[in-house]
């Protein structure tokens, strides 16, 4: 695969040599901006303002494309999240409440990941295989999290309980996302953050 791509863009006539990670970063711009799963792959080459041949030069398809940008997304996004949620002070009801006020008070934008997770069955084979690399991590972090919960309340359940209660909370973070995408009211967002956190607290 090639990693640049010139254009003669500039106005100067002078050829311009824009890399593949500079592609990449405007494809999940787009994709932050629309979804992953509702525009045509047309929309997403035109947004770039690279020629369609080129695209399939670097990327092979819109599979690996789509992978590509969510990569990126885990690189500069997800893993300074799960660096913060595997704080020594991180607990499941502060990262809940730092992420529902961050959804309502237009801080945080939803989810790319969250997103692409519920579409997945729509996506390709290469993007799955990156959304379920990314479901592991995060549900490390959550088991983390849960044992620690336990372990403060000096309870014990077993092995499956806590991955179902782990599942459970990706889920529900997964259903917040949701809900500010959708415009839900912020009185419903927080109603249901606030039902997520009582049911942690009762762990």
């Amino acid at each position: 695969m090639f990693n640049t791509f010139t254009t003669n863009k500039r106005k100067s006539g002078r050829p311009v040599s824009i890399s593949k990670h500079t592609i990449t970063k405007k494809c999940l711009d787009f994709y932050l901006l629309n979804g992953i799963d509702n525009q045509s792959f047309n929309n997403v080459i035109k947004y770039t303002g690279i020629s369609k041949g080129s695209i399939y030069r670097l990327y092979g398809n819109e599979d690996s494309l789509q992978k590509s940008a969510l990569v990126e997304y885990y690189k500069t996004v997800i893993t300074k999240k799960l660096k913060e949620f595997n704080s020594k002070d991180a607990t499941l009801k502060n990262i809940i409440i730092d992420i529902t006020s961050g959804l309502i008070s237009n801080r945080y934008k939803p989810c790319l990941y969250h997103r692409s997770r519920v579409v997945k069955y729509k996506l390709g084979k290469e993007v799955k295989k990156a959304i379920f690399k990314i479901d592991g991590e995060v549900k490390n972090t959550y088991k983390v999290l849960v044992k620690k919960e336990l372990y403060k309340k000096n309870k014990k359940i077993s092995s499956d309980e806590i991955n179902k209660l782990v599942n459970f909370i990706l889920n529900s973070i997964t259903t917040i996302n949701l809900m500010k995408l959708n415009n839900s009211s912020h009185k419903s967002i927080l109603n249901f953050a606030n039902t997520l956190k009582a049911i942690i607290k009762d762990i």
